[in-house]
């Protein structure tokens, strides 16, 4: 078995960088109930408005309704809420009730039997926004976007407030009038600075305009000015990973890191600094801003930094006691000895992985490179095949595991087990690793004779 790929195979797998993000810039589909939610203490029964009769006089059977229309309504099930104003509405003909019973029908995705009575009372009041408010979304979800601008056009007449932009984008990204609809959301935005309302802009710049130097610059501007929220830095992050700007995803991760002490930040930016091949940087960060042991000691063995890693391992000794160090202690110090053949480092070798064994490792990684060290010095070549049969136990056809086995068998002089081994070995892994071709170079002459 190849000594590299012992030694790579139990690194951590920080060097795969293309990582989905999960806010970016995703396709924006806008909402068709947009509609402003207001203080349910504006419908409490005391608030409403002018009754005919006193409060006192209303029937018992509306002011049950009443209360459950209003119970179901604050604990977000919509469906049920507007079951009861559909009812009082029926009953009583107000028009609070016929605005409740649409507002509940469009947060539970029904649809309202009532939309003609609001374009009725929007014609009769046009100065109540939530009326238009009302029919502009109700539009919007029987995709009647001609009719929904319209409304938006009378809305925004009456209307200085960035929910109304909002809104009133809506119909021309349903209709791809993606330069209308920024235009609508830019003015939202800058009444507003609302970063939901930014991300929805750089959204259409980027995945319908492909404006993508303007949606840049937006967000950046809002990072100066309000700074870097969690959404918008991985905006900004998803973008300049499109444009492969890794050294700008570096600096927002690190902030991101530093905003939220959240891990999966600090190893984002352990890998791209890996991605980059700034290897020294990668360590620095992670002995100065992020501690991650095993990280940074598979950085310190994959650059072959081997007396920073031996200086790392005892410590983990020293405070874990754990037996994957006794192992990890081991391998280190083999791959760090210029003689391979040294008999006293091979003692050493075997002192400290015979204390893992000991401790109870169970790494297959651990166990192969030991075994197969047992083999190819000819320590024990006995006891490296009983240890390499445990592991092929659990894993039996893994190639390299395969490759020590066989390995084993040829020192031991049992080539008819080592030739059919070898043969499985090369149908699993082929001859691309050196050592293969070695192993099997030495087999098949030795064996065919």
């Amino acid at each position: 078995m190849p000594r590299n790929f012992r030694l790579n195979s139990r690194l951590l797998t920080v060097f795969i960088f293309l990582a989905l993000l999960v806010v970016g810039c995703t396709t924006y589909t806008p909402r068709a109930d947009v509609v402003p939610q207001e203080e349910l203490a504006t419908y409490n029964p005391k608030d409403f408005g002018k009754r005919e009769k006193p409060y006192n006089n209303a029937s018992k059977e509306e002011d049950e309704w009443i209360i459950k229309a209003i119970f179901y309504e604050q604990n977000s099930d919509y469906k049920r809420s507007n079951f009861y104003y559909k009812k009082l509405y029926e009953t009583t003909h107000k028009d609070e009730y016929l605005l409740k019973e649409l507002k509940t029908a469009l947060y539970s995705g029904v649809t309202s039997e009532n939309i003609s009575k609001l374009k009725e009372y929007v014609a009769s009041h046009p100065n109540k926004l939530i009326a238009k408010r009302l029919l502009l979304s109700a539009y919007l979800y029987e995709k009647k976007y001609e009719e929904a601008k319209r409304v938006t056009s009378s809305l925004l007449s009456q209307s200085d407030e960035a929910i109304d932009f909002e809104l009133s984008a809506n119909p021309y990204i349903f209709t791809k009038d993606y330069a209308r609809a920024v235009q609508l959301l830019t003015e939202a935005y800058d009444k507003s600075y609302n970063e939901n309302i930014l991300l929805k802009i750089t959204t259409i710049l980027v995945n319908y305009m492909r404006e993508i130097p303007e949606a840049i610059l937006r967000l950046e501007n809002h990072r100066k000015r309000n700074g870097c929220s969690e959404k918008i830095c991985l905006q900004l992050i998803n973008i300049y990973f499109q444009q492969n700007r890794i050294p700008k995803i570096v600096s927002l991760y690190k902030h991101l890191y530093q905003a939220t002490q959240k891990e999966l930040y600090a190893e984002k930016v352990v890998e791209s600094y890996i991605y980059l091949k700034e290897y020294d940087k990668a360590i620095a960060f992670l002995k100065t801003d992020y501690s991650n042991v095993e990280l940074l000691y598979s950085l310190y063995i994959d650059q072959k930094k081997f007396d920073e890693a031996d200086k790392l391992v005892r410590k983990l000794i020293a405070s874990t006691g754990e037996a994957k160090w006794y192992a990890e202690s081991a391998m280190i110090l083999f791959e760090s000895t210029a003689n391979k053949d040294d008999k006293a480092m091979l003692e050493e070798v075997v002192r400290r992985f015979e204390i893992a064994l000991a401790k109870g490792v169970k790494s297959s990684v651990y166990l192969n490179y030991y075994a197969y060290t047992l083999i190819d010095k000819d320590i024990d070549v006995k006891k490296g095949i009983k240890i390499i049969k445990k592991v092929l136990e659990e894993q039996p056809e893994k190639g390299y595991y395969l490759d020590s086995l066989a390995w084993g068998y040829y020192k031991l002089g049992e080539c008819r087990e080592a030739l059919a081994i070898m043969k499985k070995v090369i149908t699993i892994e082929g001859l691309k690793e050196a050592e293969i071709r070695k192993h099997w170079n030495a087999i098949n002459q030795k064996c065919k004779k």
